[in-house]
């Protein structure tokens, strides 16, 4: 059985407390793969983590470097492809993701050499669990599983596949499978993650997805690594907004924010900031020499770095608060979400793959933090389907506001995809068929 997850985001904490607990994993996660393999009789279990599963983007200690350094900075710019041997860059990615020596993996508690604010620090129980999956699957069934565990890079943990001192630290803290079947390259030498995971057992081609988001792939029409590891416009402003869904409602979620805070000085506070990111934003270099044309003029990052309030008198910009200028903003963006105009659908629809070895039946992507599946071919009983992996981040929704302005509802959600091989879950299903669960959980609690 190949369980397939994304968009988890562990992170170090100092951009807020974001990380799942531990519960999540050792009552709900472990709880229900366990069970799963021991019914469906598994002759193995691969987890397929589908990207953005580490997060070292989304940290406060880039502000300790300096500007140059971060990773859309000058010179961390330079870093790509071949990262320099003294590059400050890879040192403060190895900093926020943390690393202790392999020995010390084993330990219920992490080290006290191990930083605090560190991924690792943070993460350290559900990383151990992880690592001893296939211990704790045995403990459940009664018998071992083989467990493998595969890593495929999405935009927040591109970083990871850039830096071999980060690469090989993710390597150790998750257990990940480095095998000329999981990787590219040469598993005792020089390697990197794959982008890509083809299994033909499982009926899978699977990514994360980035690859289509012109915000968050800074490839272009570059599928090689070297594209891969250009840096997306995306992780110049990756905060709490990254949770907003649709992500063509953040500034309606910025300004029902702001209408909501009743305290004067949080208010004012709010203010200041954005009005300093804003403005700030247009100076960013990278930010303003972007361009696509495979953007709307109704994308929020279009329209700064097209310069957008290049049409108010500067004497008025500057006179404006984040209550006036939001309302202009949001007027110039959103729009209702079109399912039948969904980018990741149609991309996996185009997916030549499918169509060309007919052991492939599932096209994965996670990315969008929405779980879908969508059937998409049906002829001569077979059976393709696109299946995202949705995100196991709180998410923040859109209220529908059918006769009065929208309201924002955060909810917690868990999505895993789990795909059968043949000889497994054979109860009730045609012979020598596939077959998948889809779990998708909610809560408006906290896990305990």
């Amino acid at each position: 059985m190949l369980i397939a997850i994304s968009d988890i985001h562990f992170v170090d904490g100092t951009a807020g407390e974001h990380n799942l607990p531990f519960s999540a994993f050792d009552s709900v996660f472990l709880w229900d793969v366990a069970s799963l393999a021991k019914e469906k009789k598994a002759k193995e279990v691969k987890l397929l983590l589908l990207g953005d599963i580490v997060d070292v983007i989304r940290s406060t200690q880039w502000f300790d470097v300096d500007p140059e350094d971060r990773p859309w900075g000058t010179r961390g710019l330079k870093d790509i492809p071949s990262p320099s041997k003294r590059s400050t860059t890879e040192k403060q990615c190895l900093k926020i993701l943390g690393r202790v020596a392999q020995r010390s993996m084993a330990k219920e508690e992490p080290p006290d050499s191990l930083p605090r604010d560190t991924i690792l620090y943070k993460n350290w129980k559900t990383f151990k669990l992880l690592r001893e999956l296939e211990e704790h699957l045995a403990k459940w069934c009664g018998r071992r599983i083989p467990v493998q565990i595969i890593y495929v890079p999405g935009n927040h943990d591109r970083l990871c596949n850039l830096y071999p001192s980060v690469r090989d630290a993710l390597r150790d803290m998750l257990g990940l499978a480095v095998t000329h079947d999981s990787v590219d390259g040469d598993p005792d030498g020089e390697w990197w993650y794959r982008y890509i995971y083809g299994d033909g057992d499982h009926g899978v081609f699977a990514m994360h997805g980035h690859q289509y988001d012109v915000w968050n792939f800074g490839g272009a029409n570059d599928r090689s690594r070297n594209g891969h590891l250009q840096v997306p416009i995306g992780d110049v402003f990756t905060k709490d907004i990254d949770n907003v869904r649709p992500l063509s409602s953040v500034m309606e979620w910025i300004y029902y924010r702001l209408k909501k805070e009743d305290h004067g000085t949080i208010r004012e506070a709010f203010d200041e900031a954005f009005d300093r990111v804003i403005k700030e934003l247009l100076d960013n270099k990278l930010v303003s020499q972007w361009r696509s044309p495979r953007t709307h003029i109704d994308e929020v990052l279009r329209l700064a770095s097209s310069r957008w309030l290049s049409w108010l008198p500067k004497g008025l910009v500057d006179a404006l608060d984040a209550e006036d200028l939001l309302p202009l903003v949001m007027g110039m963006t959103g729009g209702p979400d079109d399912p039948e105009k969904d980018p990741y659908t149609i991309a996996a629809y185009g997916e030549s793959i499918w169509r060309e070895k007919r052991d492939i039946q599932f096209i994965l992507y996670g990315h969008t933090h929405m779980p879908v599946q969508r059937a998409m071919d049906g002829q001569g009983g077979r059976e393709v389907c696109y299946i995202n992996t949705g995100t196991w981040r709180t998410r923040i929704h859109k209220t529908i506001g059918l006769d009065k302005a929208p309201d924002f509802v955060d909810l917690k959600q868990m999505t895993y995809t789990i795909i059968y091989r043949k000889d497994e879950d054979t109860r009730g299903k045609e012979p020598e068929t596939l077959s998948f669960d889809i779990w998708t959980g909610t809560k408006k609690k906290h896990y305990s």
